[in-house]
């Protein structure tokens, strides 16, 4: 399962193209995924977007794998945004091809910890958000 996350870096993004493509990705996720996700009973990925702005900025490049939850089987994947696509460009392909690494990169997190997780799952959200986006 997934569970979107936006941090964005200043009040510039408040109408942005990417502050509203991830809000539709939000929303996305949020209908597709099952609404219990987050009881303990499966793994689930919450990737967070981190917007660069006029006041804060990611302090690394690409991924970075955040605080994993025991008891709630949830996994935090930061993703920095590349500037050129919080200034709008290849916006819904940086999101569909993010949030597939945010996958893998969780799925591997997972298999480490003996954990199963559903990647078939996490397929379906992506591909109805890149569905959605374009």
């Amino acid at each position: 399962m997934i569970a979107i996350g936006v941090q964005t870096g200043g009040p510039e993004h408040k109408e942005s193209a990417i502050r509203k493509a991830l809000a539709t990705a939000m929303g996305v996720a949020a209908r597709v995924r099952e609404t219990n996700y987050n009881d303990g009973s499966e793994t689930w990925i919450n990737p967070i977007f981190i917007v660069p702005g006029s006041l804060l900025n990611p302090d690394f490049e690409g991924y970075k794998l955040g605080h994993f939850s025991k008891k709630e089987k949830g996994l935090v994947v930061q993703i920095a945004v590349p500037q050129a696509v919080a200034n709008g460009e290849n916006i819904n392909s940086f999101i569909g091809s993010s949030l597939r690494e945010a996958v893998r990169l969780a799925a591997a997190r997972f298999q480490s910890k003996k954990l199963s997780f559903s990647t078939l799952k996490a397929e379906k959200i992506i591909l109805s958000i890149e569905a959605e986006l374009s």
